[in-house]
């Protein structure tokens, strides 16, 4: 990184020569220089050390003077150089040296405050079970007085004293700085996440952005790379006359009414391979989804795209007996009533049963991934236990079960909206998931499956290992078509 201020000359013509100026005498330009280093830690840690190396000076000689041959000229000493700066520097030059360089100490601060500008706060205390937990710090667990003030954690959510906690600096904007309070615990957790983002005005900036009014229309670059092969060693399965039944299920959904009645030839015709009966219910898909967005497009704004924002209603609860790293978050609990009726309808729904014919699904999780640029999609469903992934495209064995807790879809159940992480790597919530650190996730974009009766059953997700600076509206609203045609299959509507 590299801050000069303009040639003289330029300067000059800003500033009039009278007037006293940090480019008086034979000084051309200042130049202050810095130099980040990423350390790694001994031992296997992931925790990184930063080194700042800064190098500040002022020339006599301009840029162009740079590019001449000098090589007539003898080779002047580094001694010699330095003696001759001393001589032409100025007060004025050396302040501005100074005030760059000593502004050094405020990396820290700024790092921090936009580490904290990348996780989920609460700022409404919820009631704790045990009220005596409300009269003891979280940390220190001393009693609060009147000389031991109470807080609460805007991060976890729990009660500590001022001695355990601070006002720390938030940037979730840039350039848009408040004050939050968080407590010693948090604050660890916060800096044990992952941050390598290189441009952070793309990581801090909005997750929903406008789609312009061409990009709408279709295109060849959304469909190509649909290889015949790719396709069948997707859907495959043991049982061909179940396949074609879970892909005309599907293919109705999405044909066209004077279609039907071609398509019941496709599926019926015993001449007919499984690649064309996939290809045909993929073309209608696609047909399908250019028909939804061209009536989404009239009415698609970033104020209807309503996603889980920054804050929740739900304090953070750690217990290492039910997770694999103690640092991770319990999910948060729906109301038992309302929890008690989603598993009722995924069970009922039958599609965590082992025959269950999954092709459908497996579909339209291919189609969400190559729609969003992502290498893995994901139909899941999560039961009172674990997370079930009913339909996946490129999705890891070992992640087709995992607990419950562990996992970002929960998350997005219990706020019944979208959430779209653009990368869970630097959110304590997700950071140390096994899911999201041993396989290197760096993007998430999970949309509710929901009940005729408007119950959350599960979602549709789309995962990179690279990051997404936001999704557009367009993305938004082909993910909520996709969410819905998954929705109808698992529960079919009565009507």
């Amino acid at each position: 990184h590299l801050m000069k201020t303009v040639p003289k000359e330029v300067y000059d013509q800003i500033l009039p020569v009278a007037d006293s100026s940090p480019l008086r005498r034979e000084i051309d330009h200042i130049g202050v220089g810095f130099d980040l280093q990423f350390i790694s830690s001994s031992g296997g840690s992931n925790r990184q050390c930063t080194q700042i190396f800064t190098h500040a000076h002022a020339s006599d000689k301009s840029t162009r003077s740079f590019t001449k041959d000098l090589t007539d000229n003898p080779e002047a000493q580094p001694e010699d150089l330095a003696r001759r700066r001393v001589t032409l520097m100025n007060p004025e030059a050396r302040h501005i040296m100074r005030i760059l360089t000593e502004s050094l100490s405020q990396f820290e601060r700024v790092i921090r405050r936009r580490r904290f500008g990348f996780q989920s706060f609460i700022y409404f205390p919820k009631e704790y079970a045990d009220p005596l937990m409300e009269k003891r710090c979280l940390i220190c667990n001393k009693t609060f007085h009147f000389f031991r003030r109470d807080f609460y954690c805007q991060l976890c959510g729990h009660m500590v004293c001022g001695d355990c906690s601070e006002l720390y600096e938030v940037e979730a904007r840039i350039g848009e700085i408040r004050k939050n309070r968080c407590c010693r615990l948090c604050v660890v957790r916060v800096d044990a996440c992952k941050f390598d983002d290189e441009d952070l005005l793309a990581a801090l900036g909005p997750i929903i952005v406008d789609t312009p009014s061409d990009a709408w229309l279709p295109n060849d670059e959304e469909t190509q790379g649909w290889e015949d092969n790719d396709l069948m060693g997707q859907l495959c399965s043991d049982d061909p006359e179940a396949r074609s039944q879970a892909l005309e299920q599907l293919g109705k959904l999405v044909a066209k009414p004077s279609s039907s009645s071609s398509l019941e030839t496709v599926t019926s015709s015993k001449s007919t391979e499984k690649k064309s009966q996939v290809q045909h219910v993929l073309s209608n898909i696609e047909s399908h989804l250019n028909e939804e967005l061209a009536k989404a497009q009239l009415n698609s704004s970033i104020q209807t795209c309503d996603v889980s924002d920054r804050t929740r209603d739900y304090k953070y609860e750690f217990d290492a007996n039910q997770v694999t790293h103690e640092d991770i978050p319990l999910a948060p609990k729906p109301e038992a009533q309302k929890d008690a009726r989603r598993v009722e309808l995924i069970k009922s729904s039958g599609a965590l049963q082992s025959d269950y014919d999954r092709s459908a699904l497996n579909l339209i999780a291919q189609v969400a991934a190559k729609r969003l640029g992502c290498p893995i999609g994901v139909v899941s469903m999560i039961d009172d236990e674990q997370f079930h992934a009913v339909g996946n495209y490129n999705l890891p064995s070992e992640a087709l079960h995992l607990p419950r807790n562990e996992v970002p879809c929960m998350h997005s159940v219990y706020a019944e909206k979208p959430l779209v992480i653009k990368n869970p790597q630097r959110d304590m919530r997700f950071s140390k998931m096994p899911c999201v650190d041993d396989l290197g996730v760096k993007f998430y974009a999970g949309f509710p499956l929901r009940a005729p009766g408007g119950e959350v059953i599960g979602n549709l997700c789309a995962l990179d290992g690279n990051t997404h600076s936001n999704i557009s509206t367009k993305d938004y609203s082909t993910m909520e078509t996709l969410a819905k045609l998954a929705s109808d299959l698992l529960i079919p509507s009565k009507t």
